[in-house]
């Protein structure tokens, strides 16, 4: 019993200063509370928000979609400066949740609209079908009240996860980007593949491109603009 009661201290002991060392190496208790009530939830409703009480910005280019777009700055990235260049990127979001936020996009009367979404539903476990149907409607909605504006369905992009775990498995994105293009060719929309461009031999998002397996880093973004240059024009 004894010999139980300390091995079960001992174990305690080792779990507390695991999880005191993650702390550490997170950035103290301060960031671990900060992280705590600035919840990714929060800061979505945060962002959405935000978009809301912002102006509207008649016949501005929109970037449309999750984190991907939301981490970069478009505007000085594409050089225009004759038109509004919104960025309308949630990190975070999925299909449905781009879907919910239309009514805020479509009161800037679009004249193009870059859309990139997905990879969270994967992240998501949700089905292909389930992501493919969501999309469909997305784009549906999108293009419902302004047959003028043009969109354009960027692929979901590869992840790297020999750099971090990412959860996700590149075969999953690859079949996700081979219905987004037969959802491009029904609606006789342009599809741009920035997957092609970002993945290495082996199938996942080329490190030279990345630091922390998902995210783009700035020679993966200008890699994203010289594919949008045929578009801009």
């Amino acid at each position: 019993m004894r010999r139980t009661l300390i091995l079960s201290l001992l174990l305690n002991s080792v779990l507390a200063g695991a999880i005191g060392y993650m702390v550490i190496r997170l950035g103290g208790l301060k960031y671990v509370f900060y992280k705590l009530n600035h919840s990714e939830a929060s800061l979505y409703t945060h962002r959405a928000s935000l978009f809301n009480r912002l102006p509207a910005e008649k016949n501005a280019i929109v970037f449309l979609g999750d984190s991907q777009i939301e981490q970069c700055e478009w505007r000085e990235l594409t050089g225009i400066t004759n038109v509004p260049v919104l960025n309308r990127g949630i990190t975070g979001d999925r299909v449905e949740g781009v879907r919910n936020r239309l009514p805020e996009i479509k009161r800037h009367q679009p004249s193009k609209v870059f859309l990139c979404v997905g990879i969270n539903n994967l992240l998501f476990d949700q089905s292909y079908t389930d992501i493919e149907l969501k999309y469909r409607d997305l784009v549906k909605d999108l293009r419902a009240d302004n047959r003028s504006m043009q969109l354009y369905i960027i692929s979901v992009l590869p992840v790297n996860n020999e750099l971090k775990s990412i959860g996700v498995k590149n075969e999953a994105v690859v079949e996700v980007n081979n219905r987004l293009q037969q959802i491009a060719r029904n609606y006789a929309v342009p599809y741009i593949d920035l997957a092609a461009e970002l993945t290495d031999p082996a199938g996942n998002l080329a490190q030279r491109f990345t630091s922390d397996g998902i995210h783009l880093n700035a020679e993966g973004y200008l890699v994203w603009r010289k594919m949008l240059e045929p578009f801009l024009k």
